[in-house]
């Protein structure tokens, strides 16, 4: 009798785990931690003609940087990563584009939930010698709300703030002067 009680008592106790864990998942899953970091239900989607989720993120530098601060300029939205070597090599291509252009905005979203210490990320800013707005998305929010799969991944967007193109891939000269004439 007493080896069938054990029995029912690692059944439930089995239970019981499997049932916090999912509730974890669902808590998880449904928690609004979107909202600390800026991110709002303003926007439409992701596609062509959709105005993009708004978030605000901290720059390198500390300070706070919102896709409601560059509206009015063509703007390029880069969701990247240091260990990944495509953006290594699309970095410069950016750099130059951005300092040869005053009427766009290069903004390179960071996927600092997934790169490690900021240091890291400031290292290879400096070796780049990048100098438009890195923001850290800490906590992997933003490049969720924008769906981001693969790295790097691009977006353009107009002078109105809408999507205009999507790209999942590096870039080189070529084909960014190609997008951006698009727009």
């Amino acid at each position: 009798m007493l080896e069938v009680e054990v029995f029912f008592m690692k059944k439930w106790i089995g239970v019981a785990i499997i049932v916090i864990l999912i509730g974890a998942v669902v808590w998880n899953t449904f928690s609004n931690s979107e909202a600390q970091y800026g991110l709002t239900d303003e926007g439409t989607g992701l596609e062509q003609g959709d105005t993009p989720p708004q978030f605000e993120l901290e720059t390198l530098d500390g300070e706070p940087l919102s896709l409601e601060d560059v509206k009015g300029k063509k703007v390029i939205v880069n969701f990247w990563a240091t260990w990944c070597e495509p953006c290594r090599e699309e970095m410069p291509v950016f750099e130059e584009y951005d300092a040869q252009n005053e009427d766009v905005v290069v903004v390179a979203v960071n996927m600092t939930h997934k790169d490690g210490k900021v240091e890291k990320i400031t290292d290879f800013v400096d070796e780049y010698g990048l100098t438009f707005p890195v923001l850290l998305d800490r906590t992997g929010d933003v490049s969720k709300a924008y769906e981001v799969i693969n790295i790097p991944s691009t977006y353009f967007l107009d002078e109105q703030g809408m999507i205009q193109l999507k790209i999942n891939g590096s870039l080189d000269e070529t084909m960014l002067d190609l997008y951006m004439e698009q727009l």
